[in-house]
């Protein structure tokens, strides 16, 4: 007997008549008895902590505050498209603090 078929005896597989595990006819099926429902549990999770802040203050107070990096031009791979694009640079938020962004590589 191969490893395979050991194998699969191992784990509850049944010799199929006609000799063998993949020839002859199967086996009739066998069901498993109910288990019955599982028993409650209390969770085990960690209660997240509340956060310091709301996402209010990430709200921007106008487009018009904007400032951005010079622009850039962007070419496909094979050069046959070119976008041109102004990365923002900072934006002022409503509670008065302002959001500096790294220039882009």
């Amino acid at each position: 007997m191969g490893d395979i078929a050991k194998a699969l005896q191992k784990i509850g597989a049944q010799d199929l008549a006609g000799g063998g595990m993949t020839q002859g006819t199967r086996p009739a099926f066998v069901p498993k008895p109910p288990q019955g429902k599982k028993k409650a549990v209390v969770g085990k999770g960690r209660t997240p902590a509340a956060s310091g802040g709301g996402g209010n203050s990430l709200t921007e107070l106008t487009y018009a505050t904007r400032e951005y990096w010079p622009t850039r031009t962007i070419y496909s791979s094979d050069g046959s498209i070119a976008i041109q694009v102004r990365p923002v640079k900072a934006v002022v938020l409503t509670t008065g603090a302002r959001l500096e962004f790294k220039e882009p590589t």
